[in-house]
């Protein structure tokens, strides 16, 4: 288990990768939306 983060909210940038490239390299930004406890805002 992780240690509580001493932050409520996380902001992240996404390449906004599509197509074969997504599903070769997955998508740091998407796992991270659906791990997080807490809100996650991403810009492209």
């Amino acid at each position: 288990d992780a240690e509580p983060a001493p932050f409520d909210h996380v902001v992240l940038a996404s390449q906004g990768r599509t197509g074969l490239s997504r599903v070769l390299l997955g998508s740091v930004a998407e796992g991270v939306v659906r791990r997080a406890e807490m809100p996650v805002t991403v810009v492209r």
